[in-house]
This record gives structure tokens, sequence and C-alpha cells, in this order.
């Protein structure tokens, strides 16, 4: 009884042993995975190891008929090398289910720094107006471009920066003034090349904001007229 005990164990540790490396050969071209080898053969024993019980639940004679009849040994073999080859499954679907929660996972954090470089943009500008900065580090005036801007560009740069909002759209701006639309945009292209006013892409639009040069001419204009 001992010897045929014997016997069933070696054949299920064989044939869990071979289940598990014609696992690993199988998928090695697919999945590279340094604990793979250790995963199919591990997973390749349980699978061959469990054949006694799946047997019993159903309720087949074969382990004892071996004792009988040799020959059946070789059914039994069959069983355990087919269930350790069944595991594979498991190991394919394990790995797939890692990849793709590593690819969820890389792509959120891929959309939240999306989203924190959009933030960023959007509070620089803030950060820019709300903190006070040093006179002596600051932009220095080019008095030769201010001449360059004529009475619509003066008045929209006195727009951002008396505005309520550091962001204004251009028709906000255009309401306000009762000026068109098209002459807004156009000096505001202006200021943004002669870096007096920046735009963000926000999610309402296109929004624009008054700079530190920007700043300084309007407290130029506003001391000159005072």
């Amino acid at each position: 009884m001992i010897d045929h005990i014997l016997i069933l164990a070696a054949v299920m540790i064989v044939s869990g042993v071979l289940g598990g490396l014609v696992n690993y050969y199988q998928m090695l071209f697919t999945e590279e995975d340094p604990a793979g080898l250790a995963r199919c053969l591990i997973l390749g024993l349980c699978g061959a190891l469990l054949v006694p019980v799946v047997l019993r639940f159903q309720q087949s004679d074969l382990i004892i008929e071996i004792q009988g009849d040799p020959s059946r040994l070789l059914v039994f073999t069959g069983y355990c090398l087919l269930a350790a080859i069944a595991s594979r499954f498991f190991v394919f679907n394990a790995a797939r289910r890692q990849l793709r929660d590593a690819s969820i996972a890389r792509a959120r954090v891929e959309h939240l720094e999306q989203e924190m470089r959009a933030m960023q943009l959007e509070l620089d500008p803030l950060l820019e107006h709300e903190i006070e900065g040093d006179p002596q580090s600051g932009a220095t005036l080019d008095f030769q471009e201010i001449r360059k801007l004529d009475d619509n560009a003066l008045r929209v740069l006195k727009l951002l920066a008396d505005g309520n909002c550091v962001f204004r759209s251009v028709a906000g701006m255009s309401e306000e003034a009762g000026m068109a639309e098209n002459s807004i945009a156009r000096s505001l292209n202006n200021l943004l090349v002669l870096e007096m006013a920046g735009k963000i892409h926000s999610r309402m639009g296109i929004r624009w904001f008054i700079t530190d040069r920007g700043k300084q001419v309007v407290s130029k204009r506003s001391n000159a007229v005072a």
C-alpha cells in the first residue's frame, strides 16, 4: 500500500514538473516574467496534486484500480499531466491581469501628470498677479515698444489689469469695453508679442492675463496721467 502511494506521488510530482515546464516554454515567447518558471512549476505541481481530489469528487475508483491493473497508471499519469498543463490558464490570466492593471495605473498617472501641468500653467499667472515681486528683478521696460501700442492696446491692457478676474475672455472684455471682439483679439496678440499679456488654454477656452511687463506699463501710464 505504501509503495502504491509512493508511486502515485512520484507520478504526480513528475507530471507537475513536466506540465510546468511545458507551460513555461509555451509562454516564454509572449510573457517576459523573471519569476515565470517558478510560478509555472508551482502551479503545475498544484494542478497535478489536485487530481486525486477531483477523482474523489467524481467518485472515480481509478486510484484503487491501478493496484489491480498497472496499465491504469498511464491513465492517471495523463490526468496529472493534463491538470498540470491546464494550470497555464491561471498563469496566463494572472499575468494578463497584472499587465492590464499596470497599464491602467500608468494611464491614470499620466492623466494626473497632464492635469497637474495644466493646473500649474493656470496657477502661475494667478500667483504672479497675487504675489508682489521685487521691482529690481522685474522685467525691464522698453519704451520704444511701449510707443508701438495704440489706444486700443492700452485700453485692453487696462481691462486686463483692472478686471475682477485674473483670466479674462475676449467676449467679456468686448462686452465691458464696448469694443469689437476682433479689435480686442488683435490688441491681445500685439500685447502677447510684447510680453505684456499672456494666455492659457483652460477648460472654458482661451483666457488672457496681464504680465509683470504689462503691469509696469499700466503703472507708468497711471503715474503719467496723475
